[in-house]
């Protein structure tokens, strides 16, 4: 069936462009993805990356999609301008070249199934409304996962002023995609790759097509054209080398592959083991629960956190107490990118709290404080899906906070009547709350955190099998 479907294709291609030669000599333009030689030329063409961006074109896919969008321009042109032209001077189809991408953003395996399935998209669309056969002829197709070679392009011919630290990094990895893309995220600090991912990634999703024709030498004269270049082929492609030839015999293209579906996270919830066993000196253990959600992009460094400390002890007949309401946010940047959120992390906080503490009969104290500050920490996975992860924390910041000091009995007269009286001799016309104030700036918190994913995205299919 595949290959009766080739043939089918190739019969409207061949028929297509026999009877839009003229056209073709009249618009060099529009049709500039079109090669036509003299039928005596044997030798493939061979193209490099920015020969055969010039030359070819093709559809544009939105973002993880890879079926084309009914008003893309090609399709425009191919349905009302080429199709039409279907009978006419006999030309030969000799090759059918088409490069499916996909943009760097994105997990890579999901990448690689998207630059195969537009590879695929585009030569379906290719095959609408076959009617004539045809001899079977070459393809040559290839996808790209991550296509930092169209990108070095893009951005030279747009003389942007990153061009040649990206094109270093492209060149420098000599084709590790995955390598490529980890420098590129931490160029500049991390300013690089959001710029990148709104000016070109949207390019760089698509599938692009050259089509070579040969003619009789008894025809007129064929398109003029550049020389073409015949180079032995490389492994994979890059600026100014050959695209790898991968030429199929009119046999299935693109093999489908067993398909996972993977979950990605979206709210992990967290506590702080030093808060839930706390131990207080002259007091005992006081133990105050600890609760956190963080909430995880799907790609990216930045999370965001949001934790509650409370604790509720009270000991009416010894005097002691430690009632704590804390409320904190938090906004992480972890150091390794690709969404996974694991490995050191370093973190900027806000936190304001209300308590009451009080250690015996004389030593108490009530207020309310804030503070803001630094923190850092180590996230590691405890099971191999990743959903539950251990994490080492510290905090250095500045709190200030207003409070007053208790006693048990009233304090001018001695009398142990029961009651809790402010720590306070003067007049009671005089007496403000909050009249004392205390600031720190050190050390604010400790950490020994258990992570738990509780809320997930939809699956997403991920190609199975796939190499790197």
């Amino acid at each position: 069936m595949l290959r009766l479907r080739i043939t089918l294709l190739l019969t409207l291609l061949c028929a297509l462009f026999v009877s839009a030669r003229s056209k073709i000599h009249d618009d060099e333009g529009k049709f500039s993805f079109i090669v036509v030689t003299k039928d005596t030329v044997t030798s493939l063409p061979q193209f490099t990356d920015k020969e055969f961006y010039e030359k070819s074109t093709g559809v544009v896919f939105q973002v993880n999609k890879s079926d084309i969008r009914r008003d893309d321009p090609f399709l425009s042109l191919y349905e009302n301008e080429i199709l039409p032209l279907i009978n006419g001077e006999h030309l030969q189809l000799r090759k059918v070249f088409i490069r499916g991408a996909a943009s760097p953003d994105g997990p890579y395996a999901n990448n690689k199934r998207l630059g195969r399935e537009r590879t695929e998209a585009l030569l379906r669309e290719l095959q609408r409304n076959l009617k004539h056969q045809y001899l079977e002829a070459e393809l040559e197709m290839s996808s790209v996962t991550e296509d930092y070679g169209y990108l070095c392009i893009l951005m030279e011919k747009a003389g942007d002023a990153d061009y040649q630290l990206v094109n270093k990094i492209y060149t420098d990895c000599q084709g590790d995609e995955l390598k490529c893309k980890q420098q590129l995220q931490k160029a500049k600090g991390g300013r690089l790759w959001p710029r990148l991912a709104k000016e070109y990634f949207p390019q760089l999703r698509s599938a692009r097509l050259v089509l070579w024709f040969s003619e009789p030498d008894s025809a007129h004269a064929p398109i003029p054209m550049e020389p073409v270049q015949v180079v032995a082929p490389v492994e994979e492609p890059k600026i100014d080398t050959v695209i790898p030839p991968v030429v199929v015999d009119i046999q299935p293209v693109i093999t489908e592959q067993p398909v996972e579906y993977v979950r990605r996270h979206l709210i992990a919830v967290r506590t702080n083991l030093v808060h839930d066993f706390f131990y207080l000196p002259s007091f005992g253990w006081a133990f105050s629960p600890n609760i956190q959600f963080e909430y995880y992009p799907r790609s990216g460094h930045l999370t965001y956190n949001v934790a509650m400390t409370w604790g509720t002890h009270r000991h009416w007949s010894t005097q002691e107490f430690f009632q704590v309401r804390d409320f904190q946010l938090e906004l992480r940047r972890y150091f390794k990118g690709g969404g996974q959120f694991t490995g050191a992390y370093l973190g900027a906080y806000i936190h304001g709290d209300k308590y009451g503490i009080g250690l015996d009969a004389k030593r108490g104290w009530e207020g309310e404080g804030g503070g803001l500050g630094l923190a850092g920490g180590y996230v590691m996975k405890l099971t191999k899906k990743g959903n539950l992860r251990l994490e080492f924390m510290a905090a250095l910041g500045f709190y200030m906070t207003y409070h007053d000091p208790y006693v048990y009995g009233n304090p001018i007269t001695g009398t142990i009547d029961g009651d809790y009286y402010y720590n306070y001799l003067g007049s009671a016309s005089d007496f403000k709350r909050r009249n004392h104030r205390f600031t720190w700036l050190g050390p604010t918190n400790l950490g020994i955190q258990l992570t738990y994913d509780i809320i997930y995205r939809k699956k997403q299919p991920v190609q199975k099998g796939g190499t790197r």
